[in-house]
């Protein structure tokens, strides 16, 4: 779906993957009523899927890039010329059907916030296209961010798969899913994981409730190949643990608002900071920051890298003991 694709000399260090993309609608509602009416106060639609919000947070910050997987329909050309218009180079391929609209609804009164997510289309038989495609770049790569659902005709291996393909390049995979895709993908030995708390707690099968607890668990993941494992915590800020390492992060203060697109931009730093070489001490601080701001936006909105990198010295963060 893009003539970049007939460019040569094109050579991305990041590679973007969203197999499922969609569009997401928010709206806000003043007490969330089950089986009632609600009354709508706001509403927006945004390009979505988590791969598509990391694309979105990596903009401007000086990495060569480019997002590609699946979309289809009238929605997925959406996606595409949005991600165009923004400045994203893209290689998506076109499935029969059409891309999937999710609607996720904001309690003002409570903050709480519901999802309903379409399955979204079905994409077996676009999806040697989508291969034939990122074997296009993935040679030349650094880093491959494989995150989100997958549509619901394709092995929930996939990412395993996919992991495994990037390794032999020795392009570092950085996963960010849940569930079955997860629990598989992890074998495949991604470089880092950036699960939130809910999602690594149902990884686990454990009630961890401390952050030595999560250090714990994430120190056996380590040991299986994960170099590293970021759980993120929403206010409580994050944890990061890499080998004989594990920080804990400490965000600064903000006026909430959605927290969809937060970790997406979490894993968007962690790509960029993969590529430059940090430390893991300012990779948390970059990622803290990022998610942070992110969930002070309405929508699926996401904070700018600049904007991101602008605050990340504002982040405490703490040296934990192992």
């Amino acid at each position: 779906m893009n003539s970049l694709l007939n460019d040569k000399k094109l050579s991305p260090k990041i590679i973007t993957v969203t197999l499922n993309p969609c569009l997401d609608k928010t709206v806000k509602v003043a007490g969330f009523a089950v089986e009632k009416t609600n009354r709508v106060l706001d509403s927006r639609t945004d390009i979505g899927g988590k791969g598509i919000n990391v694309s979105r947070a990596l903009l401007g910050c000086g990495v060569p890039f480019i997002a590609t997987g699946l979309v289809a329909g009238v929605y997925g050309r959406k996606v595409v010329d949005c991600l165009e218009s923004m400045g994203v180079l893209t290689a998506f391929c076109e499935a029969e059907g059409e891309t999937r609209i999710n609607l996720k609804v904001i309690d003002t009164l409570t903050g709480n916030m519901t999802e309903l997510n379409e399955k979204g289309f079905p994409a077996s038989d676009a999806y040697p296209d989508f291969m034939e495609t990122l074997m296009l770049f993935l040679p030349q790569a650094d880093v491959m961010v494989l995150s989100g659902s997958l549509p619901p005709d394709l092995n929930v291996g996939l990412y395993h798969e996919l992991t495994a393909l990037a390794n032999t390049f020795g392009v570092k995979v950085i996963l960010d899913c849940d569930g079955d895709c997860l629990k598989r993908g992890i074998k495949a030995k991604p470089y880092a994981i950036k699960p939130n708390l809910a999602e690594f707690q149902a990884y686990t099968g454990a009630d961890l409730r401390t952050v030595p607890e999560i250090v714990a668990a994430a120190r056996e993941l380590n040991a299986q190949g994960v170099k590293l494992v970021a759980v993120s915590m929403g206010a409580q800020g994050a944890v990061f643990v890499r080998d004989t390492f594990a920080v804990r992060t400490v965000p600064f203060p903000i006026e909430p608002e959605s927290a969809a697109a937060a970790g997406d931009t979490m894993v968007a730093m962690l790509a960029y900071a993969t590529v430059r070489g940090m430390t893991i001490v300012d990779t948390a601080r970059l990622m803290t920051a990022a998610g942070t701001l992110t969930a002070a936006l309405p929508g699926t909105q996401v904070v700018s890298f600049e904007q991101a990198r602008a605050r990340a010295q504002d982040v405490d963060v703490q040296i934990l003991e192992l």
